[in-house]
């Protein structure tokens, strides 16, 4: 057997893998969650390629669809950098980086000599590799980019939905009986870290966004809805964090129906409100340059000095803007993220500017600013 038919078969099996546990983690998070797995997954037919799968549906007999698996790249650049002879490592692939070498340094580590000045130091280094390796990551992934790298992603796979339905057909036309074409299914796989973000959901007390969570951002339900107009009949989201890749969610959304899947799964649109202080105002290189072990075997975070990362009257701006979009969602019970800053005027703030401002008018940085101007400490 060659190597490709190898790799190829080590692919789909972990493809599988992967697919199976998003449909055994949609089946625990809700009521819904099961019966519609139950309702729209049963027996893999066939496990190839375009589409990944072909699956009989249990509520309808004699009746198969096809399953595509895809992914997107929270740093946003594995289908936005097409036009480039030679693109950067996807952040799939970075990570898969970083965790070897995390396996490793963990397996020599218990094998140090703490006398060996030498060792030590080695160790050292390689763990600052790893840390600013891991800072730079974060600091590259943003909601932005990875709803960009989903929206490419997705436009890449319509272009192949005829496609995905005439292998379907095909294959139910040979089938005894005969089956009948069911619909497409994407299932999309997303890294996330939303971490430094605070979800805030009317009526109950914010909270930071946990590893691995995804809010549903007005980006994402509008990408489903064009996905519905080129016969992807369901759209599966698995969720699970960037380092670990532990799955943490999943949501699977009828397309013909969106607004009854998100009710059914208690899903409610998130707004964002965020000025990423960590993060190059140019958005162009990381944040983060590197690190240098010290004479302590300690560790220095080096900023890229290259970077300009904006006055602080930008920066004051950039957060006022983004509280006053976020006092306007709270006086319409809209659920919605913040960046640290902007939560922090929140938390501060949010409930007299909300009984101070006019209701019904959005609220400016400048009225804002007059208003908190009556504040006596």
């Amino acid at each position: 057997m060659s190597q490709q038919k190898v790799d190829s078969s080590v692919k789909k099996s972990l493809e599988r893998k992967h697919f199976q546990q998003a449909l055994d983690v949609l089946r625990t998070e809700s009521e819904c969650g099961r019966m519609m797995a139950d309702q729209v997954f049963g027996e893999v037919v066939k496990a190839e390629e375009s589409p990944d799968f072909i699956m009989k549906m249990p509520s309808r007999p004699d009746t198969i669809i096809g399953v595509e698996h895809l992914h997107t790249d929270p740093s946003g650049r594995e289908y936005s950098n097409q036009g480039r002879r030679s693109k950067p490592p996807t952040h799939q692939s970075e990570l898969k980086r970083v965790r070897r070498a995390q396996d490793a340094l963990q397996e020599d580590g218990r094998q140090i000599d703490w006398d060996d000045h030498e060792q030590i130091s080695g160790i050292a280094e390689r763990l600052n590799k790893i840390i600013s390796d891991d800072a730079r990551i974060l600091s590259e992934s943003d909601a932005p980019r990875q709803i960009e790298d989903l929206k490419l992603s997705l436009q890449h796979h319509l272009r192949k939905t005829e496609s995905y339905r005439n292998n379907v057909l095909n294959c139910g036309s040979r089938m005894s009986p005969r089956h009948e074409y069911g619909g497409l299914v994407f299932y999309i796989d997303m890294q996330c870290d939303y971490s430094y973000f605070t979800i805030n959901q009317p009526g109950r007390v914010p909270r930071k966004c946990h590893q691995g969570e995804l809010p549903l951002f007005p980006e994402i339900i509008r990408l489903i809805r064009e996905a519905a107009k080129n016969d992807v009949r369901w759209i599966l989201i698995s969720t699970s964090t960037m380092i670990t890749d532990d799955m943490t969610g999943a949501l699977l959304f009828d397309t013909t129906d969106i607004e009854t899947s998100m009710r059914q799964q208690g899903l409610n649109p998130c707004l964002r409100f965020i000025c990423q202080m960590h993060k190059p105002f140019d958005g162009e290189r990381p944040f983060v340059h590197k690190g240098e072990v010290n004479d302590d075997n300690g560790i220095d975070f080096i900023l890229n000095r290259k970077q300009h990362a904006g006055t602080r009257r930008q920066l004051q701006r950039l957060v006022k803007v983004e509280v006053c979009k976020a006092i306007d969602a709270m006086e319409h019970n809209q659920t919605f993220i913040a960046s640290p800053a902007v939560q922090l005027m929140i938390n501060r703030y949010g409930t007299y500017l909300l009984k101070c401002k006019q209701p019904g008018v959005t609220l400016k940085p400048g009225v804002m600013d007059r208003l908190l101007g009556l504040i006596r400490h």
